[in-house]
């Protein structure tokens, strides 16, 4: 049984799963890789790679099993035993794009780009119609500095998929990479008029206009960006520089806090807000900057002489001394450096330095080769704007396969999952995709959140939990958490000692739905039904059982459902791909409409059991359903006043229908509840 309490280390073997390969062979090998796919469809990566380790052992010879250990390892964030997997699939079938595919991905993150181009440019001769092939071989070009074959493939890709507009910026940034910024501006225009509402290209195009000097026209544009809530920094420290030429010091400020209030480690902003400061007459916070700046970046010679000055200035002659001199060893015929140090000296009283460093000075302007005209003597000058080049989102775009394979990773150095949760910044900044909140189930695990106000307490699951019949208290909850190794062995033993259970009695329906759970736990679909079913069978009330049932046949149709799709990306449908499509499309109708039933069931035995109504509100909403959607949701409401998650589809639901009113209504609501993701929706769905 479960007892979290008296968890202890295992020896990494799974009785279970080793007994019954060993036992049914050929058919069963080919289940625990399936169940090892449900469980990494569900990102409960370190199960799955239980599961591969399993097959891999009785079935060396199969590349399948390798190839899913590596998309596993590499949302674990280990990109070189994914490519060492990726490689043992190759060489086992090397007509696998998949396999290509994950090691070429593996590849590009460990920064090898010419082996990764390689990888995506052989999966793409196997497979010329998946689209994600072309992207991820366009990034890689651009990682390269090859913008021509990145640009061949971009055009390749609109002309299969010209509905995508949003590719338009990349299209942009790549023109601007090959200083063709004609062009450039053209591609962020259009994307302008076909997303209005995206920041990215009111920012591109206003970074255009104030490299040409067009003030009005960048000032113009950065301020839409802005109010488009744009997350680029760069934005209101642009902006800042703008309202400075404009005398707008008040306002530039707030641009410049705003920028370090977003990047903490932007050197120009800190620099900028430094010389504001310092010209507004607040010194002591404009050396704190520059003190910043140095520590950041300590080749800041201008950032060294404007604390220099502003030290003379409070009579901080000490350390200007050694700044000017600092100054000094890199650039000796920098007179200005003198100067100031002659100045410092006078501040101290010593007036034989004070003329030493005069005469110095007066040596240097004496001796020094003459300078062209256009050279500046001085080493600052102005505030300085943000000029990097927007900055290319293809690595976001890139999913390393669609949903089943993974899950939308991004290609940050720096962040190896794309599953982190936090909130950092103003929330209504942080992009949030248009999603459901997903269905709900019972598990002895959920993530905590303190934020939201749903109630996730109900007397149907409390008094269960008292009657002691599972190692540990069930818990409501659509945000699960992935195993730990550990965790994974003690929920195999779990099985283990339930079975020699039920051996000796096969007649307890509580028996059955314990192993149930576990078996959902572990991502073996198929018995966790078998089990619910015998325990419905034997306690026709049982209504948690009906609940569970009804979740986790859903999960293994979106498994079934969302694979099927996904596999087709990486070949040309024969016509008995598309019988077998057809053929698990009926099935998937047929399986659904038995969830419908189940939940049913649960909102006839308990009425007041939200959950239920709002898992079938999901399914409705999916159906495309929305006005039966909305009822159900509405129905999870009125059982909970507090229901954040059913306010928040709901409100999705009633956008979908081109309610807005109504939409944006219970998206605030939801936002009010702890649904921080709905303020960013409210403002791109409110302009």
């Amino acid at each position: 049984m479960l007892v979290l309490a008296k968890m202890r280390k295992y020896i990494f073997l799974i009785i279970f799963l080793s007994t019954n390969l060993l036992t049914y062979g050929q058919w069963n090998t080919e289940r625990i890789l399936t169940i090892g796919r449900n469980a990494l469809y569900f990102e409960d990566y370190v199960l799955s790679i239980q599961y591969f380790n399993q097959v891999i052992k009785v079935k060396p010879y199969l590349a399948e099993p390798y190839m899913y250990r590596a998309m596993a390892k590499i949302q674990l964030g280990d990109d070189k035993g994914a490519e060492l997997d990726a490689t043992e699939a190759i060489n086992r079938n090397p007509f696998l794009p998949e396999a290509y595919y994950i090691r070429g991905f593996a590849l590009r993150r460990q920064k090898n780009y010419e082996n990764a181009l390689s990888d995506f440019s052989k999966a793409y001769d196997f497979s010329p119609n998946n689209l994600n092939l072309l992207l991820n071989r366009m990034d890689t070009y651009m990682r390269l500095e090859n913008y021509s074959d990145a640009m061949t493939d971009l055009n390749n890709y609109l002309r299969q998929s010209p509905k995508n507009k949003s590719l338009l910026y990349e299209k942009g940034v790549l023109h601007l990479l090959m200083k063709d910024t004609t062009n450039a501006e053209k591609s962020f225009v259009e994307f302008a008029q076909v997303d209005s509402t995206n920041a990215q290209a009111w920012s591109a195009l206003a970074l255009l206009q104030m490299q040409r000097n067009d003030k009005v026209g960048a000032y113009k544009n950065y301020t839409k960006a802005i109010k488009l809530k744009t997350t680029n920094a760069g934005d209101y420290m642009n902006r800042g520089v703008l309202n400075v030429q404009r005398k707008n010091y008040k306002e530039a400020l707030k641009d410049y806090d705003k920028a370090l209030t977003m990047d903490k480690t932007s050197v120009l902003a800190y620099y900028n807000r430094a010389l504001l400061r310092a010209n507004l007459g607040d010194n002591n916070n404009a050396l704190s900057d520059l003190e910043k700046v140095i520590a950041m970046d300590s080749t800041q010679i201008e950032a060294v002489y404007r604390k220099a000055l502003i030290e003379n200035t409070l009579r901080m002659f000490r350390a200007a001394i050694n700044d000017f001199n600092s100054i000094i060893v890199k650039h000796p015929n920098f007179i200005p450096a003198y100067w100031g140090i002659a100045e410092a000296y006078k501040g101290l009283g010593n007036d034989k330095e004070e003329f030493r460093y005069k005469q110095l000075a007066y040596n240097v302007e004496k001796n020094k080769p003459r300078k062209p005209k256009n050279e500046k003597e001085e080493l600052v000058a102005d505030n300085k704007m943000d000029t990097k080049s927007p900055s290319s989102v293809t690595a976001k775009k890139t999913a390393l396969f669609n949903r089943f394979v993974t899950q939308d990773i991004d290609d940050s150095e720096s962040d190896n999952s794309n599953y982190k949760d936090g909130l950092r910044g103003n929330v209504q900044n942080k992009f949030a995709d248009v999603v459901n909140e997903r269905n709900f189930l019972v598990s002895y695990y959920a993530k905590s959140d303190a934020i939201r106000r749903t109630n996730l307490y109900h007397p149907l699951i409390d008094s269960y939990n008292k009657l002691k019949h599972l190692g540990s208290n069930l818990k409501i909850t659509n945000n699960e958490i992935p195993l730990s190794s550990q965790l994974v062995n003690v929920h195999f033993e779990s099985i283990n000692e339930i079975s020699d259970k039920i051996a000796l009695n096969d007649a307890d329906a509580d028996l059955y739905f314990s192993r149930a759970l576990e078996y959902s736990l572990v991502q073996d679909f198929n018995s966790a039904i078998d089990d619910l079913n015998k325990a419905l069978a034997l306690r026709t009330d049982f209504t948690l059982a009906y609940f569970c049932r009804a979740t986790v046949r859903y999960k293994l149709i979106d498994y079934l459902k969302n694979s099927t799709i996904n596999d087709e990306n990486f070949k040309l449908e024969t016509n008995l791909d598309k019988a077998k499509r057809l053929q698990i499309d009926d099935k998937t109708k047929f399986e659904v409409e038995i969830v419908m039933r189940d939940l049913d069931k649960v909102m006839e035995q308990q009425p007041n059991f939200a959950f239920a109504y709002f898992n079938k509100a999901n399914i409705l909403s999916s159906q495309k359903d929305f006005n039966t959607a909305v009822t159900n949701y509405s129905k999870a409401i009125a059982c909970d006043a507090d229901f954040a998650e059913a306010y928040f589809n709901r409100g999705l639901t009633y956008l979908f229908m081109g309610n807005e009113p109504l939409g944006l209504a219970d998206l605030s609501k939801a936002g009010e509840l702890g649904i921080y993701q709905a303020y960013n929706l409210i403002q791109r769905f409110s302009n």
